[in-house]
């Protein structure tokens, strides 16, 4: 019987990104193979380093040595507070300057264009534009101009990027939505904390539809962690690990009983 594709689509979440790393090496370590990946936001800088070939351990020791200076500049401010293009400079410096196509497994990157108030998935073009677009979260970031368009976060148009994966081509498919909150949200104590859960609260409005097209989900509980804590990055990346082995068994289960072209709008199965 020939293999199911099976497809991973990424959802943002700022410093608890890194939770994808935990996720993707709990389906790799037993035996789900990754055909086709989608990114927004952060999720978009681990779909594309995995994608380039790195392996999770050595994804797992970038995100443990990450700081925000490495992906932040502070900017004069007007249209945002910080520049992103040390996002772009970061992408370059562990994968090269690459194109999308170059990367082993094809890739979709979400964004949002202020041009024409619309989602956007790249499938092309520069994978450092892209995932530094897909991560200009506004207010804090500067948008990213390029070819006549003006790119913010992808979480505006779809934060769990469940569409775009399907743009690639038929398979199952994998949500992952780190947005996605238990119990009550911690009161914002600066303007940081408020533009993030802001974006969160608007992102987790559109997951929803995003969830309907996906064949499973997974929502590891991150609540515990804030936005801003890349310092606790292997603290989140076991907790995604961790959250991603407890559902294994029922995504096993789900994958063998998947035929390719049924409807997922009723009958996905969602975990946590």
């Amino acid at each position: 019987m020939k293999r199911v594709k099976v497809g991973l689509a990424l959802s943002g979440g700022t410093a608890k990104s890194v939770a994808h790393i935990g996720v993707l090496k709990a389906l790799i370590e037993n035996g789900i193979p990754i055909d086709y990946l989608a990114g927004t936001s952060g999720g978009s800088l681990v779909a594309a380093f995995y994608a380039a070939g790195k392996s999770i351990e050595e994804i797992e020791a970038l995100a443990g040595g990450i700081h925000w200076r490495n992906v932040a500049g502070f900017n004069i401010p007007r249209l945002g507070l910080l520049s992103s293009d040390r996002i772009r400079t970061f992408v370059v410096d562990e994968i090269g300057d690459i194109e999308i196509d170059d990367l082993a497994i094809p890739v979709a990157i979400v964004v949002s264009d202020l041009t024409n108030g619309k989602g956007a998935v790249l499938t092309r073009g520069k994978v450092s534009i892209a995932c530094q677009a897909s991560s200009s979260i506004p207010e804090l970031y500067t948008p990213v101009e390029t070819e006549g368009h003006v790119f913010i976060d992808g979480g505006f148009s779809e934060y769990v990027p469940v569409a775009a994966l399907s743009s690639l081509g038929r398979m199952f498919k994998i949500g992952v939505n780190l947005g996605f909150e238990k119990g009550p949200r911690s009161r914002p104590r600066n303007l940081i904390e408020m533009t993030l859960q802001t974006a969160n609260f608007i992102a987790q409005q559109n997951a929803a539809a995003s969830e309907r097209r996906a064949d499973f989900m997974i929502r590891p509980d991150l609540t515990r962690f804030g936005p801003l804590e890349l310092h606790k990055a292997s603290d989140i990346i076991e907790q995604g690990y961790i959250e991603t082995l407890k559902i294994i068994p029922e995504l096993e289960t789900t994958i063998k009983a998947f035929r390719p072209g049924a409807a997922s709008s009723e009958s996905h199965r969602s975990a946590r």
